[in-house]
């Protein structure tokens, strides 16, 4: 069996939306309550959180690192978790807990293989250096263009098998238009793997002004509107064209991957 071939299944429940969520977390309430409790008892006063796991990457054993500096104090001198950032693994990439599962999921689930055609979308991200690596080509486009010329002439129609997107389409208006433009990047088969901040609890999406600091909308930051993203995501992405969109619900304290409601979205062709 090839290198290739070998992959951790990624720990997650695929829901299709908000009522399968809904379902699903009253089902496993119990488990969720003793994972809030589990990741709140492993915080202490220490500038770094040490965990040992293994890295589904590397298919090795890891001590993953949290840096606790930024996180918010607790009375008793923890701090509060944020773990998206953190947990980065002790192996070549050091990659934190949000970028792992991005290539994790890219390569057991999208199948990003040694020959797929990869179109990097966003700001510079963790997972990029490691995801560019696995694939055959690779373009990166790091914004729509202001004209509404879509992702602009590096991305070809159907030129690409996966689209990979962190963190940034909730800043990318208008989002039906993002849709629709990977859409057109993609080959037949091909699939649009993404992470935003999510409202795990909100049916649909708002659109809201880019606000400063005290809520005053500051010169220096006339951005787009920022897009707080509902379940109705899923719909907007089967209306852009794409067959199968679903939502990925993962966790697992081995591979690292804590943190109550971590979603990554993949919507096919």
């Amino acid at each position: 069996m090839a290198a290739t071939d070998l992959h951790v299944r990624f720990p997650a429940v695929s829901l299709l939306s908000q009522a399968e969520f809904a379902l699903r977390r009253r089902a496993v309430q119990d488990r969720l309550d003793a994972r809030h409790l589990h990741e709140s008892s492993l915080p202490t006063g220490a500038a770094t959180l040490l965990l040992h796991g293994t890295c589904a990457l590397c298919l090795r054993r890891t001590e993953f690192a949290s840096e606790t500096g930024s996180w918010e104090r607790m009375a008793d001198g923890r701090r509060v978790p944020r773990w998206d950032g953190a947990l980065a693994c002790d192996c070549r990439d050091a990659l934190p807990k949000q970028a792992r599962a991005i290539v994790h999921f890219a390569e057991s689930e999208a199948m990003l293989r040694p020959w797929t055609r990869l179109l990097l979308f966003g700001p510079p991200d963790a997972s990029h250096r490691r995801l560019a690596a696995l694939a055959g080509h690779t373009v990166t486009v790091p914004a729509l263009r202001a004209d509404g010329g879509g992702l602009g002439p590096e991305a070809a129609p159907a030129a690409f098998q996966l689209a990979v997107a962190v963190d940034c389409l909730h800043r990318t208006p208008p989002l039906d238009a993002a849709f629709a433009a990977f859409r057109r990047a993609l080959a037949p088969g091909g699939s649009l793997l993404f992470t935003v901040p999510f409202r795990h609890d909100a049916a649909r999406t708002v659109t809201r002004p880019d606000l400063g600091s005290h809520g005053v909308r500051l010169a220096t930051m006339l951005r787009e509107p920022v897009h707080e993203i509902g379940w109705d995501v899923l719909d907007r992405l089967r209306a852009a064209g794409f067959a199968h969109a679903a939502a990925h619900w993962y966790w697992s304290a081995e591979l690292g991957y804590l943190g109550a409601f971590s979603m990554i979205f993949h919507a096919a062709l």
